[in-house]
């Protein structure tokens, strides 16, 4: 039994005090890879394990590529989230209890301590560095912090007065995500439920009742108001009269301006009140009092009657729709369902190819839609068509002026000028129903005042981190448009809140710097840490002018020297710092930071660094599930790191975790597939073990599996360079497992010279080193290597070992026995004697011509072939035999040589008397064998 928990203490502890992993520069080539740093309000979990031991073997595997390798972590504690449990724990909450203590491992007595959110900044940060550790990972502690370090806020200070330098810190009026209770605005961090919602911005189109009341109609297409043919309301829920006032801000207050009397859904009045709108209730009433009654398109004019509906869902929007039976499918099919199909007249307005006038119709017929209860089919047939229209529509002349203009281009023209005509005003939602804050109040969309905001929707801001993103690389290569369009779509963002922990906002008192917008150039902070935190840095020490020196290279080192008391060495270190290690070569992390910090982490570096200085490349990973289950904090499933130490083993949890799945892919633990890594380590340790035993023992000449071993070893040390350079890291554990299968093989062909197996052990430890590097130290300390296997440099390609023709005679072997074995199951005979017989020389000849003219077809190959006479009297068997050859992708190798060489072996394999090559006919087989498929006869 292989102790791997000692293995890792005793190489732990090795490192530590050897100091291993402390960069600082030098003349070698840098390497700065970086991890979003995790939010501490519960353990690292497997979710974690993933994200960041991506990063971690990368950085390994470059500090043995002889690169000077930055790699350390942060800790981020800013927000609310640390806040509302910190309350949880006081309040004695039972699901918070429960959760913490069975999912996150945290005992009880302990757990009940965590009152404040101090406390638990403290505990968790203490539980995180035990996890990184307990991993083995590969960090420069003395760069370590926590976001609600003071002098941590002294460097968003001074990233915060660069942006408002450069008018990006701005006041207003903005909509944001709103907690009712926290009386705060809500990011990502700070939301249990919905965190992916965005806002949306509905366009109100104000149609007309008889007697003169506004009744909104909320859309996402104003276009379509050109083909309204009536209206939508729900007969059984709730609708109100409600006078309806503009709040208008002035520098001496608010003024109101009428707006008239609306008719919109209770719900709606309630979301407009928080939309600087005032609203006065006037009358409550059924929809169904609505019913059959008109209301007048304010665009073009046409009366249009008022129908029921069960589909309006009057928590969106305002609960009056707009119907546009000949492009909504539900539309379409409320009036099929109402039998009113052939008295409205549908009304056409975009031309799309594939479809006809009708696109709705045409949809619902072919997809076979009965009625509004068929959600799903709808739903579908929705999506299909509002694609099309958007990506290929184009307006008719149903749509008046605006006819021609593709469906793309015209929402915010037509928005604007029905705005201008005062026929439509905004209202926004969330895209998703559901948005709950982590204190369990669900969140409003809110026009806040005087809020301050970065100003994200900024043009030639938008214009740089384009041009960021034009010369950055992504893993995977597609985020790059993914990025384009976040940035085109990203908007001003509220950047401070009035609770919560986090930096002081520098312009107003009373606000304090929201967690999303705290954490965007902290790698930045990295290349100077360890001077704030080794020569005791104070916040006041810590100046604008300092800030600017290190990371723009302006100022007067004297006077800034002088001013803050800091040795010029010392500013000089870390200004030497930053230039060496800056720009930050890869950021890593999960694909849900995507939509926030990662598009914020660009904008906030083109705004503040020079070009030089911008962001080279972001790699981007998939998700966890745990056996198919989805994680969760609150309910589980969550496996904590220390626990994958604790009961699998460092080495195995990072081997398993960074192979298991593809970068873009989801990882899917399955525990049944851990203890299978851990045999696998356990058979290369003892394997290791065996050599090391074998110390005096002399090796022999190379002979042909010798050479085939050798050949495969360092083809794969080729890819895995390639793989390991692209994040392949799949790939690369896929071929180390194949090496290991190719070891096996070599042992079972009678290879046992033990200058091959040295030379296959060290390449393969060094190998492994990244993925595995407590095992790796062990191993390369049994061989009796001095130093550390993880300072230790990659193994060169020795290309004078690889040979193709070996590599392909030994895979046509393998599928000799294999073809043999098959015949043996399936006759259930024990042959005596096993006879192989190769292909004729003229089918070798066909094969020739097929190589000849690599790619063409069967079609393009027959007269080729046929030309020479030679072949004509075969002429029925050729076409059979090009498509097999063509099929099992025949090779032109050596085979007699081969099978003779392997006699023995295949001897051994069967337990048979003999094996005959091309000898006596048995059963007039010769006819059947081609190339690389030979016939098999057993007696």
């Amino acid at each position: 039994m292989i102790d791997f928990k000692e293995i890792e203490k005793k190489w732990q502890k090795r490192w530590e005090e050897a100091k291993i992993f402390e960069a600082d520069p030098d003349d070698r080539e840098k390497f700065f890879i970086t991890a979003a740093f995790p939010y501490l309000n519960g353990v690292l979990h497997a979710g974690h394990l993933r994200t960041f031991t991506i990063p971690e073997v990368v950085a390994r595997f470059q500090r043995m590529k002889n690169k000077n390798v930055l790699w350390t972590f942060g800790y981020h504690v800013t927000g609310t989230p640390i806040l509302g449990l910190a309350e949880l724990i006081k309040n004695k909450d039972e699901k918070t209890i429960w959760a913490y203590t069975n999912l996150h491992g945290i005992p009880e007595e302990d757990l009940l301590q965590l009152t404040t959110p101090e406390k638990i900044v403290e505990y968790f940060s203490k539980k995180a560095t035990e996890a990184f550790k307990r991993m083995g990972f590969s960090l420069d502690w003395r760069r370590n912090f926590k976001t609600d370090d003071e002098v941590f806020n002294k460097f968003i200070e001074w990233q915060f007065h660069k942006l408002k330098e450069k008018g990006l810190i701005v006041k207003g009026s903005h909509p944001v995500r709103y907690c009712p209770r926290c009386d705060n605005p809500v990011e990502d961090h700070d939301i249990l439920v919905g965190e992916n919602a965005t806002l949306v911005e509905y366009i109100l189109i104000k149609f007309r009742t008889e007697d003169g009341y506004i009744m909104p109609m909320a859309t996402l297409r104003p276009e379509t108001v050109f083909g309204v043919t009536n209206v939508w309301i729900n007969p059984s829920a709730t609708y109100v009269k409600a006078k309806v006032y503009l709040e208008i801000e002035k520098e001496d207050g608010v003024e109101l301006i009428d707006n008239g009397i609306w008719i919109m859904s209770k719900e709606c009045a309630e979301k407009l009140k928080h939309q600087n709108r005032r609203i006065e209730i006037l009358e409550e009433f059924k929809g169904e009092l609505l019913i059959n009654k008109k209301v007048i398109n304010p665009v073009t004019g046409k009366e249009v009657p008022i129908l029921p509906a069960k589909f309006v869902k009057t928590n969106i929007g305002t609960g009056c729709v707009m119907s546009v039976p000949a492009h909504a499918p539900y539309d379409y099919i409320a009036l099929r369902d109402l039998g009113l199909v052939d008295e409205i007249d549908l009304i056409p307005l975009i031309d799309v190819p594939g479809y006809g006038e009708y696109p709705a119709k045409e949809i619902v017929e072919k997809m076979g839609i009965k009625s509004q209860e068929d959600v799903d089919k709808l739903e579908e047939a929705t999506k299909k068509i509002y694609k099309d229209e958007f990506h290929k529509g184009v307006l008719n002349e149903n749509c008046l002026d605006y006819k021609g203009i593709p469906v793309r281009e015209i929402k915010d023209k037509l928005t604007k000028d029905l705005i201008d005509k005062g026929l439509a005003e905004v209202m926004y939602e969330f895209s998703e129903e559901k948005v709950i804050c982590r204190c369990g109040t669900p969140c409003i969309v809110k026009m806040v005042k005087g809020q301050w905001f970065i100003k994200y929707s900024d043009k030639k801001w938008k214009e740089l981190a384009h041009k960021c993103v034009d010369k950055m690389k992504f893993i995977p290569e597609h985020l790059r448009q993914v990025f384009h369009e976040k940035i085109d779509w990203m908007k001003d963002k509220a950047c401070v809140r009035r609770r919560g922990l986090g930096t002081k906002f520098p312009f107003e008192e009373g606000w304090v710097i929201e967690s999303l917008s705290d954490s965007t150039i902290y790698p930045a902070y990295y290349t100077i840490a360890k001077y704030i935190n080794e020569y005791k840095i104070k916040p006041e020490q810590l100046t604008l002018e300092l800030f600017d020196y290190v990371f723009l290279g302006k100022g007067d080192i004297e006077k800034i020297s002088k001013d803050t008391g800091i040795p010029k060495d010392i500013i000089e270190g870390m200004r030497k710092e930053f230039v060496y290690y800056y720009p930050v070569d890869w950021r890593c992390s999960a694909k849900d930071l995507i939509p926030n910090h990662l598009t914020f982490y660009i904008f906030n570096h083109v705004a503040i660094f020079p070009e030089e200085y911008w962001p080279r490349g972001i790699v981007v990973n998939g998700y966890v599930t745990i056996e198919g289950q989805k994680l969760s904090k609150s309910k589980g499933p969550l496996v904590p790191i220390i626990e994958v130490a604790e009961n699998y083993g460092a080495d195995v949890g990072r081997f398993y975790i960074t192979t298991c799945a593809e970068l873009p892919q989801d990882a899917d633990i399955k525990f049944k597939e851990l203890e299978n890594t851990k045999k696998v380590l356990e058979r290369l340790y003892l394997f290791a073990k065996d050599i090391a035993e074998r110390k005096d023992e002399e090796g022999s000449e190379y002979n042909y599996i010798d050479r085939w071993l050798l050949s495969r070893l360092y083809r794969s040390v080729k890819l895995y360079d390639e793989y390991m350079e692209n994040f392949e890291l799949r790939k690369a554990g896929i071929l180390l497992y194949q090496l290991l299968d190719d070891l096996k093989w070599y042992r079972r062909r009678g290879g046992n010279n033990i200058n091959v197996l040295r030379e296959f052990l060290e390449v393969i430890i060094k190998l492994m080193a990244p993925f595995t590097p407590h095992l790796c130290e062990e191993m390369w300390e049994m061989l009796g290597k001095e130093g550390f296997v993880s300072l230790s440099k990659l193994p060169e390609v020795k290309e004078e070992f690889i040979d193709d023709s070996i590599e392909k005679g030994e895979e046509y072997l393998k599928s000799v026995i294999d073809d043999i074995k098959e015949i043996i199951n399936v006759t259930k005979v024990q042959p005596k004697r096993i006879y192989l017989y190769t292909a004729d020389e003229w089918k070798y000849d066909v094969l020739k011509i097929i190589k000849e003219n690599e790619g063409k077809t069967i079609k393009e190959l027959m007269p080729i072939i046929m030309k020479n006479s030679e072949f004509r009297k075969y002429g029925k068997e050729i076409p059979k035999l090009v498509n097999q050859l063509l099929k099992v992708n025949a090779d032109i190798i050596n085979e007699v040589e081969i099978l003779k060489n392997a006699k023995e072996f295949i001897k051994r394999e069967f337990n048979v008397d003999e094996v005959i090559i091309n000898g006596e006919d048995k059963g007039n087989k010769k006819r059947v064998a081609i190339p690389c498929k030979p016939a098999i006869y057993l007696e």
